[in-house]
């Protein structure tokens, strides 16, 4: 209560400020005449009285100045009066304060922008009305012995969702959704279209009516014998029906199902999740839509994300406690589980695996941005330090009439928040603008199959708090220090000096601390750029170890066109025959996982006498793939026709994977058992070890890695043709020959470099902006060291003319000059070179088999860095020496 009354009475002082000051003029007169009139009555003379009155009371500014903190008028009237005073002073001082509101416009400008993005991926409500009072569910589990994941482990089944949808009491109502599909669009022109698989409720739950249809009702959804509807997005309705208003009822052909058309979602959305839907589709179609996967069905299976939405009055902490109750009530169905719920605020990326990796990334990226952060703060220091020992008799002569030290601290640093606003403000808009413009390009570069996303770049009040906050501490970072040194003058040393300040050592190591902090964060910064540098070319030049020029790989979705077996069977056999049979065809094979495709199929296996079971990566291959991608067979054989039937089975391991389990022994013949689990485990006979290759990821060869034979009855299997009659020109035929076989189905035909250039791509990305970053940091502490020489050069220019007069050469001098600026610069390299060497490993995994210890990167940054820093003392050195050092003496 005291503290809202003490606000009170000073917002009401800003506006009584002049009646204030005219009562406490009057107060302190009133004091004063009445101890005159008593040193009057004990015999003092009228001038005596009233000087004896004056001393008695002491120091009026003082005195004022606690009378105002008194009535309130004191903070709040001595801060506008600073903020008029910094505004004259800095108008006055256009120079410096250009450079330095440039200075940390683009410091906070890169970080506001980054944490821009990162708001709109992760932390932006839904498109929704009362965002807010929708929550994402999901569920960790402990003691669980069966369990099947489709998306991530802590998604819900199909029963579980309708538990808790039925018995929730805090929530209004509960929709689910599963993770985005791609099912074939039917046509003329058959294409793949993303479609989410979303409980009846869901446009309900989300208060977002189709803006177009009646959307999911409980007879076309529910129902058992009820026709399969969907909802499309906007931009599909545009493309599909061209804007049709009559679209509604009409029919799609979705994984050649007929679907009618039920709703049309509103302008811009795209569904709950950061990757593009185009269409809604019941969760019950699910097993028709995708045969052979019956997700909805399965009683223990994790598919679905549930979202809620709060009753008025209700906190996310009674709906947790409210959704754990009906969690112990499924935990009793299965002896042994233990759920536990996590609700948080409803975002595009809520899965708290996918805010785990984000974060962790973000994390990296956004202390990256801050270090420019921090580099442009130092600079800016030392500016804001230069000034204020230019202005030290000022600052004296205050202390001198009675000005307190937090008073000076106080309008100091009004100055420098002044500056971190103007800043901020240019920054913030430039990075906004720009960063925009920068997402569309990063997002353009991805490779071709990264699903479309989602992201509203736009500000909102997040970003203007992060933005607010970041300007102030930045102002306050480079304006304490400063303004701390600045306030704890020696008066009587300061007023007799000609110029300048006292405490020139301590000036000198302030000065020099902030100068190592640019370069040590710089050094970190450069590294950096260097380790990734130094990775791109690594990703540039890689020999994988297989060839990967002149493959084309066809790929299609056999198991969402409804092939039977057989079918399949039939479709793959004619495709690699007539493949075959093209000129300039030289073979063809089938794989069912390409080689460095993003991903991994896992299993596991045990060596006979074991019980242990292995880890091992594996792929499916015909027997025709190592000749095609040209993986020698060390030893041993490829497979055999028989072998592809299953009789018997078959196993081709690496090299890597016959030194580890089989130590001095011929692995040809070996046998082990791979599979999950005792009724799925198969028999296998090693009859081949194929090089080691990086198969799976650039610059990294797997320590465990098997080949199995495949079939054309298989589904998931993508075809492999080499030929040299151009991709374009292979690529057209193929398409040719598959849609003879069957017109409805979606082929893909891709390069098998691709593959090679999505981690390209990945480190192009990361190195340019660890280039961009590293060329700003090192451009601000060249300036910030150039900034402090000319500084220091400035106030030595006597020194260095008695020097010449009695004899000094100019290179003399001037290796001076340079060997007091590179001190702190030597030290902030040493210092960066270790914070470097702690912290680079976490680029290890864009480095490509780069050291994250590379001795070319450890070395040529320090050298650049410590160059620029010469050229940069070297400049105001080679001015100062031309001047005429008579003449600076008879000035002095």
């Amino acid at each position: 209560m005291e503290f809202i009354k003490l606000a009170c009475r000073r917002v009401k002082a800003l506006f009584t400020r002049n009646a204030i000051e005219r009562d406490i003029d009057d107060e302190m007169r009133l004091h004063m005449d009445l101890l005159a009139e008593e040193f009057q009555r004990s015999g003092m003379p009228l001038d005596q009285a009233k000087h004896a009155a004056r001393r008695r009371f002491g120091n009026l500014s003082a005195i004022k100045e606690n009378a105002r903190d008194i009535r309130g008028a004191g903070i709040a009237g001595d801060l506008l009066q600073d903020v008029r005073y910094a505004l004259r002073s800095l108008r006055h001082s256009a120079s410096f304060t250009t450079a330095a509101v440039l200075t940390i416009a683009l410091g906070i400008g890169i970080n506001t922008g980054i944490f821009s993005i990162l708001n709109s991926i992760a932390l932006r409500s839904l498109p929704a009305p009362a965002a807010s009072q929708l929550v994402s569910i999901y569920q960790n589990f402990r003691g669980v012995s069966k369990r099947s994941v489709h998306g991530a482990g802590s998604l819900f089944s199909t029963s579980e969702y309708e538990s808790y949808r039925d018995r929730t009491q805090s929530l209004t109502g509960v929709m689910s959704y599963s993770m985005p599909s791609d099912v074939t669009l039917g046509g003329d022109m058959p294409r793949q279209t993303a479609a989410v698989f979303v409980s009846c409720n869901y446009f309900d739950v989300l208060q977002l009516k189709p803006t177009l249809g009646l959307g999911f009702t409980r007879a076309n959804c529910n129902g058992a014998n009820a026709t399969p509807v969907v909802v499309l997005s906007r931009d599909l309705w545009k493309d599909q029906f061209g804007a049709d208003p009559n679209a509604i009822g009409k029919n799609i052909l979705l994984n050649r199902k007929s679907f009618t058309v039920v709703g049309v979602a509103s302008e811009g959305f795209y569904g709950t999740e950061i990757f593009k839907s185009s269409l809604f589709l019941p969760i019950s179609t699910q097993p028709d839509v995708l045969p052979g996967l019956d997700m909805y069905h399965a009683e223990r299976l994790s598919w679905l994300t549930m979202i809620g939405r709060r009753k008025d009055g209700v906190s996310v902490d009674q709906v947790r406690a409210d959704l754990r109750i009906i969690s112990r009530q499924i935990d009793q169905l299965e002896p042994g589980r233990t759920t536990d719920i996590i609700t948080t605020r409803a975002t595009s990326v809520a899965l708290p695996e996918g805010r785990q990796i984000l974060f962790s990334l973000s994390t990296v990226v956004l202390a990256a941005f801050g270090l420019v952060l921090l580099i442009a703060s130092a600079n800016v220091a030392n500016l804001v330090l230069a000034r204020a020992m230019g202005r030290s008799k000022e600052i004296a002569v205050r202390l001198s009439l009675g000005a307190t030290r937090a008073r000076l601290i106080q309008q100091l640093l009004t100055e420098s928040i002044l500056i971190a606003l103007a800043g901020g403000v240019l920054g913030s808009a430039l990075a906004l603008w720009s960063f925009r413009g920068l997402l569309t390009v990063v997002l353009s570069s991805l490779p071709g199959d990264v699903p479309p996303v989602a992201i509203d770049s736009s500000p909102d009040l997040r970003v203007l708090l992060f933005a607010v906050a970041v300007t102030v501490a930045a102002g306050i970072f480079f304006g304490l220090a400063p303004a701390l040194h600045a306030s704890k003058a020696d008066l009587q040393s300061t007023l007799k000096q000609d110029s300048g300040g006292g405490g020139r050592r301590t000036v000198g190591l302030l000065r020099g601390g902030l100068v190592g902090l640019q370069v040590a964060v710089c050094m970190v910064l450069m590294i950096a750029a260097g380790l990734l540098l130094r990775g791109l070319y690594a990703a540039q030049t890689v020999d994988p170890g297989f060839s990967y020029q002149n493959v084309a790989v066809v790929s299609f979705d056999l198991t969402s066109a409804g092939y039977t077996d057989d079918k399949a069977d039939l479709f793959q056999r004619e495709l690699m025959d007539r493949a075959k049979a093209l000129p300039g065809v030289d073979s063809v094979a089938q794989v069912g996982r390409t080689p460095l495709s993003p991903g991994r199929s896992g299993t596991m296996f045990r060596l006979p006498g074991e019980e242990r079971m292995h880890p091992v990566d594996f792929n499916s291959v015909s027997p025709e793939y190592f000749s095609l991608v040209r993986i020698p067979i060390v030893r041993g054989r490829t497979f055999v026709e028989e072998e592809l039937r299953g009789q018997p089975r078959a196993v081709i391991v690496t090299e890597a994977t016959a030194r580890r389990y089989w130590v001095g022994r011929d692995p040809i013949g070996q046998t082990l058992t791979m599979g999950l689990g005792p009724k799925h485990e198969t028999p296998m006979e090693v009859v081949g070890v194929a090089k080691d290759t990086q198969i799976t990821q650039i610059a990294d060869i797997p320590s465990s890695y098997m080949y199995v034979p495949t079939n054309t009855r298989a589904m998931g299997l993508n075809v492999l043709v080499r030929g040299g009659a151009g991709f374009l020109k292979t690529a057209s035929v193929l398409r040719t020959i598959a849609h003879d076989l069957d017109p409805g189905l979606v082929v893909r035909i891709n390069r098998l470099e691709d593959n090679l250039e999505f981690w390209r791509t990945m480190s192009r990305l990361a190195t340019s902006l660890s280039a961009g970053l590293c060329a700003l940091a090192l451009a601000i502490a060249a300036i910030g060291v150039y900034g402090v020489v000319s500084y220091v050069v400035s106030r030595r220019l006597r020194e260095m003319s008695i020097r010449i007069v009695l004899g000094a050469t100019n290179q003399a001098v001037r290796k001076m000059i340079v060997k007091q600026a590179m001190r702190p610069v030597a030290v902030g390299v040493f210092v960066g070179i270790a914070c470097a060497a702690a912290v680079s490993r976490i680029l290890e995994v864009v480095l490509f088999g780069i050291s994250a210890f590379d001795p070319l990167a450890f070395l040529a940054a320090p050298l650049l860095l410590l160059a620029i820093a010469v050229a940069a003392s070297l400049v105001p050195a080679r001015r100062a020496l031309r001047a005429d050092p008579l003449a600076i003496l008879r000035y002095e």
